[in-house]
């Protein structure tokens, strides 16, 4: 059976078995095919966009024997899918920008879907507070740790209630702030020594507005410590 890096085995455990799943953007296709393969998922749809990826994908599919399992489809973004056609939508690999382009490209489209799964590796920023400006609540988010470096997982179900979240969620994210884990603490510790790299060099600045930066920082940093001090208890 195929095996999964830790980042997208984190996305497998997210889906509910017997449900739909399409992967935008699946490249080798090993998330599908591990889908499949498992009967995790009742049918997988493969979308992606350029002829060099959808052909290794395609080819990756014909190998495992899983091709009646999986249907593969080339195009952009969630233009592959009809509207509702799947429980679960998985986009991984991207960066939280491009996430957001392709969410916007069709805002009425992407709300049909019951649940997204998000692997942005980089801008999750941006994808937070798209999500939360379109309403799309936030129901998880977790952290892996894979060769050294940490990566993100966020669920998401589309909603039409905007909400607001503080800079320190937005950065960080609104669940990884409240869940005490190591793998959050250490997240959070990396923004924290962020945050007074930051703090230092804006205090050393001779401009007004820098000042009051820095006295924004320096609020994120209590906050954080207090969060970390919690947790240490």
């Amino acid at each position: 059976m195929s095996m999964l890096c830790k980042r997208l085995a984190l996305a497998a455990d997210l889906i509910k078995p017997g449900e739909s799943v399409a992967d935008i953007g699946a490249d080798h296709a090993r998330l599908a095919i591990y889908l499949a393969e498992h009967k995790i998922a009742s049918r997988v749809i493969i979308g992606e966009l350029s002829d060099g990826p959808f052909a290794c994908a395609c080819r990756a599919v014909q190998e495992s024997a899983l091709a009646d399992k999986i249907s593969l489809r080339q195009g952009n973004g969630l233009q592959v899918l009809d509207s509702g056609e799947v429980n679960n939508v998985i986009i991984a690999g991207l960066g939280g920008d491009t996430i957001v382009e392709i969410l916007a490209y069709d805002g009425d489209k992407a709300a049909s879907f019951q649940r997204f799964i998000f692997q942005p590796m980089s801008k999750a920023r941006a994808l937070r507070q798209w999500l939360a400006n379109r309403g799309w609540v936030i129901e998880d988010e977790r952290l892996v740790r894979e060769n050294r470096r940490v990566y993100l997982v966020i669920v998401s179900r589309p909603g039409n209630c905007p909400y607001v979240l503080t800079d320190l969620e937005i950065d960080i994210g609104p669940l990884i702030l409240k869940e005490d884990n190591e793998i959050n603490r250490g997240f959070i510790q990396r923004y924290l020594q962020k945050y007074k790299h930051i703090y230092v060099d804006l205090m050393r600045s001779p401009l007004p507005k820098n000042s009051e930066l820095a006295h924004d920082y320096r609020k994120k940093i209590v906050r954080l410590e207090e969060i970390l001090g919690v947790s240490q208890d």
